[in-house]
């Protein structure tokens, strides 16, 4: 790094680098977007001229020996993840991986042992820690408004069209469907808010089994595009018996709309009261009290941006500007050691519950989380 700046590469620069990764390092005044990788020639050329990027290249080995890259972020299919992942921890790079981490449970394992082994830091792009009134309510959850946690309502429903998803429909390339991509946020923030899941039980669907090319060739899905799944969690969380939740996860709920015009609710029902959570309003929450009134609780300045972001919140479409602090807190985490980001340990924990999530869903049955016990040795300071 030099002069308290950190050298980024991105690697794939399909939509989630388009629209999150690159503007927010460009927002970052820390940060400098050294190079790109993609093994599409023609995408990666318009997007290094959009940035003013010199640095390109199509294999990440190449990316990854680039001396003025210190960090790397990997937003490829998830089967690149681990092996992108690996190669760049050996190379003492800083790493950011989208979600879901890895293809598996026990891949993401040896990424969070990599990772510790390494003394790099590292993260989980869990975006929707960075939502204002998500953070907000969090904090109000550990501040006891609403007593202790009872029951949790999940819903994440889109109107996508049933046309391709490119390798997001294909299991061998995107490792699950629903539950690991719209699904693995709201996983990740219920163990945030509350702590870990223990067991579940869970239906899915493939709806639409076959999305046609934009040029109408047939184009087979294999992965969930639909699924509800309970959960319970760990016993001693929340009230005595364990906090339970519900989630409900779709891309085909009609008239849903897509995208920030789709359904997003998460609420938390307490002994206390209720909070409840809107995408369409990330900059308010809801207080449920006990005698029936819903109490709308403008979210206060301290909760609009992660700390220190340059953002301003009043700027920008505010269900995609929030993203942006996602990588600012990245490079937060690498210049001063903080560890206030979502990291492989996160990661590790969710596709935990979306493996267990699957097998349910294939064995019509409860299934336990396994234990993920964060590694005891100590992580090795950040590299400079």
């Amino acid at each position: 790094m030099r002069e308290s700046r950190v050298g980024v590469g991105v690697i794939g620069l399909g939509g989630i680098s388009n629209s999150v990764h690159l503007p927010g390092l460009k927002r970052c005044e820390q940060a400098e977007i050294i190079a790109l990788c993609d093994d599409n020639a023609e995408r990666l050329k318009r997007v290094a001229q959009e940035y003013h990027v010199s640095n390109t290249f199509t294999e990440y080995e190449r990316l990854l020996q680039h001396p003025a890259v210190d960090a790397v972020v990997i937003a490829t299919p998830t089967l690149l993840h681990a092996p992108i992942a690996h190669a760049a921890i050996a190379a003492g790079k800083h790493v950011l991986v989208e979600k879901q981490l890895g293809m598996t449970y026990a891949e993401t394992v040896e990424m969070y042992e990599a990772a510790v082994a390494g003394g790099v830091r590292h993260m989980t792009a869990f975006t929707y820690r960075f939502v204002p009134a998500m953070r907000y309510l969090k904090h109000l959850v550990g501040q006891g408004l609403v007593g202790l946690p009872r029951q949790l309502r999940v819903a994440r429903l889109q109107d996508f069209p049933e046309t391709s998803l490119g390798w997001r429909q294909q299991r061998h390339l995107a490792g699950s469907g629903e539950v690991g991509d719209m699904g693995a946020h709201r996983i990740d923030f219920c163990h945030d808010v509350i702590g870990p899941i223990a067991r579940v039980v869970g239906l899915t669907r493939t709806f639409a089994p076959v999305r046609p090319t934009p040029d109408g060739e047939p184009f087979p899905a294999d992965v969930e595009d639909a699924s509800v799944f309970l959960a319970e969690f760990a016993a001693g969380v929340g009230v005595e018996q364990g906090t339970m939740a519900s989630f409900d996860l779709s891309k085909v709920a009609k008239g849903r709309g897509k995208g920030g015009y789709g359904l997003d609710e998460f609420e938390v029902y307490g002994t206390e009261g209720t909070l409840i959570y809107h995408l369409h309003r990330p900059h308010e929450v809801l207080v449920g009290h006990p005698d029936g009134t819903l109490e709308v609780r403008e979210v206060p300045r301290e909760f609009l941006v992660y700390p220190d972001s340059p953002r301003n919140p009043s700027l920008g479409e505010p269900t995609v500007t929030f993203r942006y602090d996602q990588d600012f807190a990245f490079i937060q985490a690498i210049l001063t050691g903080g560890n206030d980001i979502p990291t492989f340990y996160d990661g590790m924990r969710c596709q935990a519950v979306i493996d267990a999530v699957l097998q349910s869903a294939r064995e019509r049955r409860w299934v336990d989380v396994p234990d993920v016990p964060p590694v005891t040795r100590p992580i090795a300071a950040a590299r400079p």
